[in-house]
């Protein structure tokens, strides 16, 4: 661990919670910051969602499972760059598809550091033992409250199942008696808006945190070829059935921000399945992304990578940063909220 670490992990989290985010951004973006850490412990999904590459695809690099004793030469090596931070089992990928996930949960804790999943919970091998690992925060992913409207959005997945899965763990969590918080994430879409409370109010119903944004277009590389109109019309046109946030209108929105520094080169560290590290949490293509192998190079080394990387200045050029971090920009969020309401306001005006 560099100096700078050693000395921002001596300052109390109490303290450090205190700090301006604008200011912790400039402690970041100069080495200084601590990185949570996401890694895809397998290499695939079970769904096909529209935006997502890691469902239905031709990819060569998709599929295999982490070994579970590179995650532990892994998570030593991060538990000494980036003491106390958080382990995100998921980027682009659903790890419970991962035969030994409760394994990796446990591992964690184990060198002082937090856990997180996030899920599509089409599949549940084992409520009792995900209630009893108790990660720190699990993440519900899902657009809908009705089969019809849900797999429009969450392509191959079955709500149905999701929802018997959510009461499974829920009575699971009551049994085990353990504090575990429990997220449902509602991705809103043209076609699913008249679901979200349907879905918030079961959701509450179990004693699960509830939660709803703008989907958006990605990865990051997808967006650009949308931007430098490499999409057929086709493609284009079902790109715009389907997002509020309608893509031209939000990288125009972030002129005034271009000149913000990139928070998903500064907030994140991302792996894949075989440890490579990827550029950011926000592209994709392993052949353009892939900076290096975690054990295999000093973590100084690694950020000089990502810090120098030449598709960055390209993606900040276009705002691209700034269009997948949107939520972390009060100012920004505001445009956006208002983009996405006027495009649903179009739509319901021409029923």
């Amino acid at each position: 661990m560099s100096m700078r670490r050693q000395l921002v992990s001596l300052i109390p989290a109490s303290l450090r919670r205190l700090i301006p985010k604008t200011l912790k951004e400039k402690f970041r973006a100069n080495g200084w910051g601590k990185r949570d850490v996401c890694i895809d412990i397998v290499g695939s999904c079970n769904l096909g969602c529209f935006s997502c590459p890691s469902g239905r695809n031709d990819d060569p690099n998709k599929g295999g499972k982490m070994r579970f004793e590179t995650f532990k030469d892994i998570i030593s090596k991060v538990a000494l760059d980036y003491p106390g931070t958080t382990i995100s089992l998921f980027n682009w990928t659903e790890p419970l598809l991962h035969p030994e996930v409760l394994r990796f949960l446990e591992e964690i804790p184990r060198h002082g550091l937090k856990s997180r999943i996030s899920t599509n919970l089409n599949l549940l091998p084992d409520a009792e033992g995900l209630a009893k690992v108790a990660p720190d925060g699990i993440t519900i992913s899902l657009s809908g409250f009705t089969q019809g409207v849900y797999e429009i959005g969450h392509g191959d997945g079955n709500i149905d199942v999701v929802k018997a899965n959510m009461k499974l763990l829920s009575e699971a969590i009551q049994r085990n008696g353990k504090e575990l918080a429990v997220t449902v994430y509602y991705h809103k879409y043209f076609h699913n808006l008249h679901e979200e409370q349907l879905m918030k109010d079961f959701s509450k119903s179990l004693g699960f945190g509830f939660g709803s944004g703008w989907a958006y277009y990605m990865p990051l590389e997808k967006v650009m070829d949308y931007i430098d109109r490499k999409v057929s019309k086709e493609q284009k046109e079902k790109i715009e059935s389907k997002f509020p946030l309608n893509i031209a209108d939000a990288i125009e929105a972030t002129k005034p921000f271009r000149k913000q520094p990139c928070h998903l080169a500064t907030s994140t560290l991302t792996m894949d399945c075989r440890g490579n590290v990827q550029l950011c949490c926000a592209v994709y293509d392993q052949k353009q992304f892939t900076v290096a192998n975690y054990l295999e190079m000093t973590l100084t080394d690694i950020e000089q990578k990502i810090k120098t990387h030449e598709y960055c200045t390209k993606c900040m050029d276009k705002g691209l940063h700034m269009y997948a971090s949107w939520h972390n920009f009060p100012s920004l969020a505001v445009e956006y909220e208002k983009i996405a309401s006027k495009q649903v306001a179009i739509i319901n005006s021409n029923r």
